[in-house]
């Protein structure tokens, strides 16, 4: 049952919206590389797509080129402009709260020559703009940096990232990966300045399998990674994912109608659910931002005393039928703590009882309530069993 998932920044279920326009198109057999009429009729709706794309972040459909998802994205965004760049040593400048895609293209790059600072953050995972700008080198080439964070929910000031960065050197190319954003905050790259940005279609409702990667002015001085027909105006080869990007762009086009609307709703469900948390059970710690404008609203993440996370979220998923992360879902298999978490400057105790929950577009009042009363008894019970004494 959807209103039992409250992992929605892992991925969102596909919309029944999105779905349908995919089954109406789903014979659609053209390849948008073709002259015939099968070809372009199947171009036309993949460029009907990239429009929704782009209105969605304010951008020209010229800058919007389509990938398999916002790992790719990144992935072309950092090491297309390393191999593009003869400066050396490239020096690039990021967090150490990126997400997986970032960090080990980064760790990738560092054994190609590349030179890696990463920014700290504080206790709520903000950077310093003043450790931004002290980071800059006279070979610094490229920054990067996540909108919000999947774990703790952080939105940084990227506007004013961008200025600092710009004002010292305005050849530094400031790429943003904006997947944990896109349709959850209003977006719009002309303000913002920057010169690329990554997105995924499944992260707002849309298919997995495709994402896309702005790029400012349709910026190609980027080495391309895939070599091939000369898709996407010679920027990534391959046949491109037609249907599924079909899918992300209504996604996109559904993000665009219901912003507003859905982020009114989920702000008031956060405050629900804070509520009948402080109500509901004792020692608990939310880590990361709690209140304010610069936190995504859907994102908590909280560490239960005398609690491990593994075996809270296994209780509740197998119990209750619920869905909570612990940690982000890219890495939950993985034996190493959150690095988030580990950046904020928890103990490792809490880092290990901390779960994470993500509303959405789906999430309702009385979702919360049975999410609220099951994290109740799970809690109670994983409690009751320590030993006395």
């Amino acid at each position: 049952m959807i209103g039992r998932y409250f992992d929605y920044n892992a991925t969102t279920p596909l919309r029944e919206e999105v779905a349908s326009t995919m089954i109406e198109n789903i014979m659609l057999f053209g390849n948008p590389s073709s002259t015939h009429s099968f070809g372009q009729l199947a171009k036309l709706k993949m460029e009907e797509a990239r429009l929704h794309v782009a209105t969605l972040i304010n951008a020209e459909e010229t800058d919007i080129f389509f990938t398999s998802g916002g790992t790719e994205s990144i992935n072309t965004a950092l090491k297309g402009h390393f191999l593009s760049n003869d400066k050396r040593p490239f020096h690039i400048i990021t967090s150490k709260i990126e997400h997986a895609a970032t960090l080990e293209v980064c760790r990738y790059l560092s054994t190609l020559g590349a030179e890696i600072t990463y920014l700290p953050v504080d206790t709520n995972g903000f950077i310093a703009i003043e450790d931004l700008k002290n980071a800059i080198q006279e070979n610094t080439a490229l920054v990067s940096i996540m909108f919000a964070n999947n774990e703790i929910g952080s939105i940084q000031p990227i506007q004013e990232m961008v200025r600092v960065v710009k004002n010292i050197n305005s050849n530094i190319i400031f790429h943003v990966d904006a997947v944990q954003v896109i349709g959850k905050i209003q977006i719009d790259v002309r303000d913002l300045g920057v010169d690329a940005l990554s997105m995924a279609a499944h992260k707002i409702y849309g298919p997995k399998g495709t994402g896309a990667l702005y790029l400012k002015n349709g910026e190609r001085k980027l080495d391309q990674l895939l070599h091939g027909g000369g898709q996407e105006k010679g920027f990534r080869g391959g046949t491109e994912n037609l249907l599924a990007i079909i899918g992300f762009g209504k996604a996109c086009e559904m993000a665009k109608e219901e912003l507003m609307q859905n982020a009114n709703k989920i702000i008031a469900l956060r405050s629900y659910f804070l509520d009948k948390l402080e109500n509901s059970i004792e020692h608990y710690e939310i880590n990361g931002p709690v209140l304010g404008e610069d936190l995504l609203q859907n994102t908590i993440n909280i560490s239960f005393l005398n609690i491990r996370a593994e075996a809270l979220a296994v209780l509740l998923s197998q119990t209750y039928g619920i869905a909570v992360s612990i940690g982000s879902a890219c890495s939950a298999d993985k034996a190493n703590l959150s690095h988030v978490l580990l950046a904020l400057g928890l103990s490792e105790d809490r880092i290990k009882s901390s779960i994470r929950i993500s509303f959405g577009n789906y999430t309702d009042y009385k979702d919360i309530d049975y999410f609220m009363e099951s994290l109740k008894a799970s809690v109670n019970r994983l409690r009751s069993m320590l030993p006395v004494g």
